[in-house]
């Protein structure tokens, strides 16, 4: 018995982004891209897109799409409604949008370390807090 080859062709999403698209955290570990046409997922620097039932992936903003098996998308996403977060904007003013390819560059440099008693500072409470920078 010989067994053939059988091919499909599947249409590729053709998702790609200039800049790194705004991101907003949807629940622990999952991101979503705010306000676009469809649902596309961030998890740990990857882009999810679902698509006729078929689930997609790509390393990061600039496109690269590759099919996924189901079982290979991250269960956060999976279990996620279709049509959720289409077009979704935070609730919320005060939300700091963080774009995923931020882990790619050493942000740690712009901080100024001046800073460091203001953190002290509200962790205290009313002043009694235990080893507070002067």
């Amino acid at each position: 018995m010989a067994f053939g080859q059988v091919r499909i062709d599947v249409k590729l999403p053709d998702i790609v982004f200039k800049a790194p698209p705004p991101l907003v955290v949807v629940e622990p570990g999952v991101q979503v891209v705010e306000d676009y046409d469809e649902d596309l997922y961030v998890v740990d620097d990857v882009y999810w897109v679902r698509r006729d039932g078929r689930w997609f992936r790509a390393r990061d903003y600039h496109g690269g799409w590759e099919v996924v098996e189901e079982r290979r998308v991250p269960v956060t996403v999976v279990r996620m409604p279709p049509g959720r977060y289409k077009r979704w904007k935070h609730p919320k003013k005060r939300v700091v949008v963080v774009p995923a390819s931020y882990h790619e560059h050493d942000h740690h440099q712009d901080r100024d370390p001046h800073d460091d008693h203001h953190d002290d500072h509200h962790k205290g409470g009313k002043g009694k807090g235990k080893g507070r920078k002067r």
